[in-house]
């Protein structure tokens, strides 16, 4: 009987099923024809709704009934559209096409979806790019409120964003300047700002961050689709020669992956697309190794292009996919060689307490060589009641400088080294609160090799580190309540070898003296950290007061401090925001100082420390003001801050027949900072016209010592950059400015004043499919003794635009400038650079995107 009866029921529900009807559809833009997301679609039966549901991510709906009657409509309705009604399609799938309009809600107001939000701010970027545009990065420079600096990083309302994603997913680990150089102008469809971003789940709404996202959404056309871009170039110069890149990529939601490879010889910094631009990462940081000798690196006080003189090579790889569960699973590889050649010429004079003032002049010729590979696998697990992270990271590199000092003596820095990291994340949550666990281990080796004429001066280190926090955490109400322990062990040993080589007649090195110094320092840092907030809807308030105790077993040195810090946020509105905070820390120095008590930095320069711990408390306050009105194209922000330092160690600095001599001692020394800065962007979109304004104030109090006296400085510093970018449909035109002004006084010296700008101009004319291209830069420097220097460098290009293929030309350095220089005061010092300049070349490239 009761297999009848469970027949019969598995028949009526079957039966039931057939008889059902399916509506089916899916919901577009009407003008564009983009899919949208996340769309009310309501079933209408005599006027009154019978059944709702919302379109998917593709745009589609399904929306099952018993049996479709005559007369049954669709309704539709999205914020930034028209509500519309459709007849359902008979047989076929039932297509919405809904028409933008303009509304305002909650001061908000939307004008056909350009831009839209509050907290979250989505700006449609089909708006604002045109057919000039070849990046993503051309787009986002146009977005009102969005700044992008020379290295790709990307600010808003002044403030860099922490966290870079491509529909959803983080492919390059915040080294996000690779996205936004390689993505098309024409593939991408949405940016979304989200300030206040908390990206782990678990801890949304519960912890509030300061921190600034943006996430870039692609076309339909475009996502999952595999994109090879292939850009070759030749260069006419001295020398003549070809180099170019490849890219491969594929972007989607659930996978993604690109493959990069470059050679350059034009000037180009490839190392920027490998540099950590965003970070929000909560786990704990590995440990470095302290930087005893520095080597020769690019000094590069305008564009770099035009002092970089290089041969360079890059490969990487990056692979993100999403798993089950939300799981992500990230493997990043990359190789970046380069050889770069530099000219620079130096006087530096220091007002060293005198009855004259100390003059050194350097003419220097290096050639710098870096090697650098990195492998990182990161596992990550975000879901509302836990959070995993894990990661391993190996990297190895070596650099190499060589250099050519007033054409008597030659000096070469060579530093390899390897490090190795893992770590670990762990989060928690409980009925009422939250547990997390964080560890690090991680180990680094390097030599770094001091070679002066036949002289060779060696500091080999070894670093062990590890570090493991355990945090507790509960809401209850508008309060949350943490504590948090933690334990940091970093074990450092140093050996330093001074040898006085000479060649031999078969080229190898004879040994004539030796002299070794070893030294091991063990640092255990021990934190109690609680932390106690206020919350609601408008208003945060946070306290911490931080406990440290450190020990250092070389010196024999114990500390025990505590560092208390208070926050304070107001939402005054949708459009403005209070910030003020305000703490006392104490800082310690790092294993230079300490490690070692002597060691050679450079040909003319020697280091001496004592047996003492730098340490440095410092009471610091800032207050900030952010405003922005989006729809508006308006975005102002302001801040204020101060600092005072004082110090129990002094750097004493003398100067004698040429050489250098810094130690550090004992001796109770302070500093005062005061700094202002202040921001304002307003865009106007009808006129595709973005204007920008920014401003510092700095000043600065301190003292330098020289052979035991002290010798005070004050300094202040005003930076003013305006900037203009018009783009309309036929023409491109933008203006940068650089205004700065520096003063300072010197103990018993006169005033020294240096007024400085730098001014930028460029336009492009678009004419059919040929955009014509020119460009000027003026920099006007005060030198010593009054003097000033005028330079004006210019370049013009021309760019044929097609389908998939780019053609372009660019003539550099128009005018074949030949030097630039510039006067820079530091703090007791007045330092005067000459450097060369790459001549004028002729570029022609190509970029063909498969």
């Amino acid at each position: 009987m009761k297999k009848i009866i469970v027949l019969f029921t598995i028949l009526f529900v079957a039966c039931h099923a057939f008889a059902q009807e399916k509506i089916s559809g899916y919901v577009e833009d009407s003008l564009t024809h983009n899919r949208l997301t996340n769309v009310s679609v309501t079933l209408l039966r005599n006027g009154k709704p019978l059944k709702f549901t919302r379109s998917k991510e593709d745009g589609t709906f399904l929306i099952p009934i018993a049996q479709k009657q005559t007369g049954d409509m669709l309704q539709a309705s999205y914020m930034g559209y028209k509500k519309q009604k459709t007849a359902i399609s008979s047989g076929k799938e039932t297509i919405i096409s809904m028409a933008s309009t303009a509304f305002v809600l909650k001061e908000v107001q939307v004008k056909g979806s350009r831009i839209t939000g509050r907290d979250t701010i989505s700006f449609d970027l089909t708006r604002f790019a045109n057919e000039r545009d070849n990046s993503l990065k051309d787009v986002l420079k146009k977005l009102p409120g969005v700044d992008i600096e020379k290295n790709g990083r990307i600010n808003y309302n002044g403030k860099p964003i922490n966290r870079f994603t491509v529909e959803g997913l983080d492919l390059t680990g915040g080294k996000y300047n690779q996205l936004e150089e390689n993505i098309k102008a024409k593939d991408v469809k949405k940016a979304e700002v989200i300030e206040h971003d908390q990206p782990i789940k678990a801890l949304q709404n519960k912890t509030f961050t300061d921190n600034v996202a943006m996430n870039i959404a692609l076309k339909d056309s475009a996502r999952d689709k595999l994109m090879p871009t292939l850009k070759p170039y030749m260069l006419v110069g001295h020398p003549s020669h070809v180099g170019g890149s490849i890219n491969i990529m594929q972007i989607g939601k659930k996978k993604q992956m690109m493959y990069d490879a470059e050679y350059d010889r034009t000037g180009k910094n490839l190392g920027y697309a490998l540099n950590q631009l965003a970070s929000y990462s909560n786990r704990l940081a590995p440990a470095s190794l302290p930087s005893w000798i520095s080597v020769p690196s690019l000094d590069a006080p305008i564009d770099e292009e035009r002092l970089r003189f290089n041969t360079s090579q890059k490969y990487s790889i990056n692979h993100i996919k999403k798993n089950k569960d939300d799981a992500e699973t990230r493997i990043e590889a990359n190789y970046l060689r380069t050889v770069t050649r530099q000219e620079r010429e130096n006087m530096s004079i220091y007002d060293l307490g005198g009855e004259a003032p100390t003059v050194t002049t350097e003419h220097n010729h290096k050639t710098m060589i870096s090697d650098a590979f990195n492998l990182q696998w990161e596992n990550k697990v975000n879901k509302a009641e836990h959070y995993g992270n894990e990661s391993i990271g190996l990297s190895t590199a070596q650099s190499d400088g060589l250099s050519n000092i007033n054409d008597t003596l030659t000096q070469r820095v060579r530093i390899p080294k390897f490090d190795l990291s893992a770590s670990i994340y762990r989060l928690f949550v409980f009925k009422k609160s939250q547990l997390s666990w964080r560890s690090t281990a991680d180990y680094h080796h390097g030599v770094a090799d001091l070679y002066i004429n036949d002289e060779r001066n060696r500091i080999r280190t070894n670093l062990w580190h590890t570090a493991h926090a355990l945090q507790w955490m509960r809401n209850r109400f508008h309060w949350t309540q943490e504590y948090r322990m933690s334990i940091d062990l970093n074990n450092i040993y140093a050996k330093y070898q001074e040898r006085s080589d000479e060649i031999g007649k078969n080229n190898g090195f004879i040994e004539n003296s030796h002299d070794e110094i070893g030294q091991n320092s063990l640092n255990i840092t021990g934190k109690f950290t609680p932390y106690w907030q206020y919350k609601t809807e408008t208003f945060r308030m946070s306290f911490s007061p931080d406990f440290i105790w450190e020990r250092f077993t070389y010196p024999q040195k114990t500390l025990l401090t505590i560092s208390p810090y208070l926050y304070l946020y107001k939402k005054l509105d949708f459009r403005r925001e209070l910030t003020i905070y305000t703490g006392y820390s104490t800082g310690t120095g790092n294993a230079t100082n300490y490690a070692m008590k002597q060691y050679r930095q450079s040909y003319r320069s020697w280091y001496t420390s004592s047996d003492i711990i730098p340490i440095t408390r410092s009471l610091y306050s800032k207050l900030s003001y952010d405003y922005k009105r989006p729809i508006k194209e308006i975005f102002f922000s302001a801040s204020v801050n101060a600092s005072k330092n004082w110090m129990n160690t002094a750097s004493d600095l003398r100067i004698e027949d040429g050489k250098y001599y810094t130690s550090l001692y004992k001796q109770d020394s302070k500093s005062d900072n005061i700094g202002g800065s202040l921001y304002i962007s307003k865009g106007f979109y009808d006129l595709h016209l973005k204007t920008r304004l920014e401003g510092s104030y700095n000043y600065s109090k301190g003292e330098q010592y020289s052979s035991g006296k002290a010798i005070s400085y004050t300094a202040d510093n005003y930076t003013v950059k305006p900037s203009i970018d018009f783009s309309p449909s036929w023409c491109a035109f933008s203006y940068e400015g650089e205004f700065s002004f520096y003063n300072s006084k010197r103990q018993k010296m006169a005033k020294s004043s240096l007024f400085n700008w730098r001014q930028s101009v460029s336009a492009t004319a678009t004419i059919s499919h040929v955009d014509l291209s020119f460009s000027l830069v003026h920099y006007h420097n005060e030198l010593q003794e009054g003097n000033h220097l005028n330079t004006l460098l210019g370049d013009a290009s021309a760019v044929w635009r097609m389908k998939k293929l780019r053609l372009s030309a660019e003539l550099r350095n128009l005018f074949n400038k030949k030097n630039y220089m510039e006067t820079i005061y530091s703090g007791i010092s007045t330092l005067t650079d000459s450097y060369y300049l790459r001549p004028r070349e002729l570029m022609i490239s190509a970029q063909y995107s498969f």
